[in-house]
């Protein structure tokens, strides 16, 4: 058997063939930006220092989502209907989850 190559039914791995990514620099730069904005928000007096560090937190919580929605727009590129649907799904329950806080629903 040796020198013969074996088949298998399952089809090998595919590599992405999308090109240009820049998610990871610009990740990067955002937490290096954010870094920079909650230590003015620390730093700086009430009003501005306030606003600063509220932006901060919005930041914090939105680039995880962010990157989500980017994910799952590289996954409809890639034809892959599967995560598509499991990011989706994530993100609905997200939006769900801020309209019921929203609403106070269990408060």
């Amino acid at each position: 058997m040796s020198g013969t190559a074996t088949t298998s039914s399952h089809p090998p791995g595919r590599v992405s063939t999308i090109r240009g990514r820049w998610q990871r620099p610009a990740l990067t730069w955002t937490t290096r930006a954010l870094l920079v904005v909650a230590l003015l928000g620390w730093v700086l007096p009430d009003p501005v220092g306030d606003a600063l560090a509220l932006a901060a937190v919005v930041v914090v919580a939105a680039v995880p989502l962010l990157r989500v929605a980017w994910l799952i727009l590289r996954w409809a590129q890639e034809e892959d209907g599967r995560f598509v649907l499991t990011g989706s799904a994530l993100l609905v329950v997200v939006a769900v989850g801020a309209v019921l806080a929203a609403l106070g629903v269990g408060s």
